[in-house]
């Protein structure tokens, strides 16, 4: 495994978080008010914004500052799916994705740790709810820029 493979399981599972029973289990609408890059990808984006909607939970309410270290890379594709430990996986966002972004859902234990594992339970027009996504679909690239003519 190399240093950089080290440095990236590491910085997922520090994201990564106990099960939502362990922990509690939220789920909300935020909208985004700052994306920041870390020196090196991939990484954890520092994200910060506001709790728009509460879909689940009681850690959080509307209108709450919040900040989240979302998982980020600077390749191609909109989400990456990682692997991790203990049968855990998550999922890279592209950081061009992630800093164009307006809006996100996010799984969370009442720490404000992601939580990887889907929810099982569809919340609104998104589905359901894992980790952290970005819900500004216009964003998102229609062709991908190696295959633009």
């Amino acid at each position: 495994m190399t240093l950089r493979s080290l440095l990236l399981a590491s910085a997922l599972l520090a994201s990564a978080s106990l099960p939502a029973s362990a922990a509690g289990d939220n789920v909300v609408l935020i909208d985004v008010s700052k994306v920041e890059v870390p020196a090196t990808l991939p990484g954890l984006c520092p994200l910060s914004g506001r709790v728009h909607q509460v879909w689940q939970g009681k850690a959080f309410h509307a209108g709450q500052t919040i900040s989240l270290r979302v998982p980020c890379s600077s390749g191609n594709s909109f989400m990456t799916p990682v692997d991790l430990p203990h049968g855990q996986s998550a999922h890279l966002v592209a950081v061009d994705v992630l800093r164009k972004s307006k809006q996100g859902l996010a799984r969370l234990d009442d720490a404000g740790n992601l939580i990887w594992k889907p929810s099982g339970r569809t919340y609104g027009p998104w589905g359901v709810a894992a980790g952290y996504r970005v819900l500004d679909g216009a964003l998102l690239p229609a062709v991908p820029d190696h295959l633009s003519p």
